[in-house]
């Protein structure tokens, strides 16, 4: 069976003897100029600069027949730095088609994590602007391995050719790369809040799979319009036949967007959805009620990266379109989307749990999504069947199987064997049907039968939770952030929500002091005001945050608590709490914590 490159493509595994159907991301592009060509694709809202859909997918074409002449094709692991902004919309979809994988590394995490990144990913290219091509330089035993370069913008000593040369070039019939569902298509390394950066390898078939279950889980349509307040998910709306407008902030400082910016942008262009960290909406929610401007147009604003406090979401209640809504989304790079909820639910109901130590509530699985909670394990789980199911209630640790989920990182043999779990009941893909057209919407359903890749392996989320008796999974916090007391296990969601209800608390942190199993736990304060108070506040708070813990029976046992200025924060969205360095901090105080 031949699937034509007009239609859609499916994520979809065949057996190894038989042709496999082609599957490239890229190819949503040209089915939307088709359906789409007039319609904006990409929108600058401080350049006003636009690209329509057919123009989108004329200048893919020309840049991937020049990137295929340069070698830039079929494997080339190429590292991609480019500023949101057209060029970093055509720019990837050009590498997607032409069958090379970038390598996206996010700077945010320190130059030296940066460097190691690039180093252990020995790629053979590099696209991107003139600060990257001279870092190449500067610091050239990272970037050895690179042989080809195309620089965005102006190009200064290093050769190599220019975005405009390539984009420029009237390329027609380019024949894209012969790539399927299990053609590697990129490299995503994580932010290394957690550990250290792990590129995680992402194929074809997942990012159809991803797009496909985002637009489904969301009810998102073509035409709609989306202003993108984290850069690589505006490639999922562009795909999706959805115009984004880029607003005017710095997509790799969330923390500090300016709330007007991203206002006027959705307002300017009748924006009807939106994407960001809490830290965007956390400062956004206020501008709206301090001027009484409202986002009248908009239908939907996802919000993911750290748990989302329900006052957060409470700011926007009566400010959206009638039919309007939040939701915040639950996964991980390495699968994701896993589950969704509304604010609705979460205002009318789950907030109370939340507010009394239960978890964060983040939904019920998504349709093809399967999840269990496994009694904990040191070291790695060779087969579901080593691994103990537990039943509602009961707080373990989260694992996921669904057509998202990807299977490996790359070059960490180590990191594979402790992040993902075979399972004995894959079935062969040759059993999975595979459509040869698509409906009339030119949709496809989402690839969630039994054999497709991602159902190979299942990935350990490094998340605690438990499911209740409706099917919802509660959020508790990282498996390696837990806090073991003589007394027993602490998590952190559980614990600081408790004491997120003073009014005076802006969010708190949860650490053990010491080491496993004999830790003592302590609360690190960041107020609202954003400065550690006098010393008479200081113990004024302490003592009601102290009568707060002792009235919970989950909180009994805390006796020590200690103000910070402003908790330290992951680089990509600016609101997971770095709890590595804020234990080191803490360690630190003992003579405050003893007094």
């Amino acid at each position: 069976m031949t699937i034509s490159e007009a239609e859609l493509p499916v994520a979809r595994a065949v057996s190894a003897h038989a042709e496999a159907p082609r599957c490239n991301v890229s190819d949503f592009i040209f089915e939307q100029a088709k359906q789409r060509p007039d319609q904006a694709a990409v929108i600058e809202h401080a350049s006003g600069r636009r690209v329509t859909y057919a123009e989108l997918a004329k200048r893919i074409e020309n840049i991937t027949f020049g990137l295929t002449q340069l070698g830039i094709c079929n494997g080339a692991r190429t590292v991609f730095a480019i500023k949101p902004g057209i060029e970093f919309v055509e720019t990837v979809f050009a590498l997607f088609r032409a069958g090379a994988v970038p390598v996206v590394v996010d700077p945010g995490m320190g130059v030296d994590n940066m460097l190691k990144c690039i180093e252990e990913a020995q790629p053979t290219a590099l696209v991107g602007i003139p600060m990257a091509h001279l870092l190449s330089k500067l610091k050239s035993h990272a970037f050895r391995s690179v042989k080809q370069r195309v620089t965005v913008g102006r190009r200064w000593l290093w050769g190599g050719a220019s975005l405009d040369e390539l984009r420029n070039r009237n390329a027609t019939g380019t024949q894209a790369a012969p790539t399927t569902a299990e053609t590697t298509a990129a490299i995503l390394f994580t932010s290394g809040a957690t550990g250290v950066p792990k590129g995680v390898v992402f194929r074809h078939g997942v990012f159809v799979g991803q797009t496909e279950m985002i637009r489904d889980a969301y009810g998102i349509q073509p035409g709609e319009v989306d202003v993108p307040c984290f850069a690589l998910f505006a490639l999922f709306s562009v795909a999706m036949g959805v115009t984004i407008v880029l607003p005017d902030i710095d997509f790799s400082n969330p923390g500090k967007a300016s709330p007007a910016r991203v206002v006027d942008a959705i307002n300017a262009h009748h924006a009807t959805m939106s994407f960001g960290s809490p830290a965007v909406w956390k400062r956004v929610g206020p501008y709206l009620e301090q001027t009484g401007v409202t986002l009248p147009t908009i239908k939907r604003i996802l919000i993911a990266g750290a748990p989302v406090p329900y006052t957060t979401l409470a700011m926007f209640k009566g400010k959206l379109a009638p039919d309007g809504d939040l939701h915040t989304p639950y996964g991980a790079t390495e699968s994701l989307p896993f589950s969704t909820i509304s604010a609705s639910e979460i205002l009318g109901e789950t907030r109370h749990d939340t507010a009394s130590g239960a978890g964060t509530c983040v939904g019920k699985p998504l349709p093809g999504v399967n999840a269990k909670v496994i009694r904990f394990l040191d070291g790695p789980i060779a087969s579901l069947d080593d691994a103990e199911e537990l039943p509602a209630g009961e707080v373990g640790e989260i694992i996921v199987n669904s057509p998202v989920t990807t299977q490996e990182y790359f070059n960490r043999p180590e990191n594979n064997r402790l992040a993902k779990i075979g399972s004995a009941g894959f079935q062969p893909a040759s059993d999975v049907d595979v459509p040869s057209t698509a409906g009339s919407d030119g949709r496809r359903p989402t690839p969630i039968a039994g054999g497709t890749p991602a159902l190979r392996l299942w990935h350990r989320m490094g998340d605690a939770g438990y499911f209740d008796a409706r099917g919802r999974l509660w959020f508790c916090g990282r498996v390696n952030h837990r806090v073991e007391t003589a007394n027993g296990t602490l998590w952190p969601i559980q614990v600081e929500a408790i004491f997120n209800n003073h009014d005076a608390v802006s969010r708190c942190a949860l650490v053990g002091l010491g080491d496993r199993p004999k830790q003592v736990p302590c609360i690190v304060i960041e107020l609202h005001e954003g400065h550690i108070p006098e010393k008479d506040l200081r113990e004024r708070i302490r003592g009601e945050l102290q009568r707060m813990a002792d009235a919970h029976e989950l909180t009994r046992g805390i006796r020590f608590f200690l103000f910070h200025e402003g908790l330290p924060v992951d680089v990509r969205h600016n609101a997971k709490i770095n709890r590595e360095a804020l234990k080191h901090w803490a360690d630190t105080q003992l003579p405050e914590v003893t007094q």
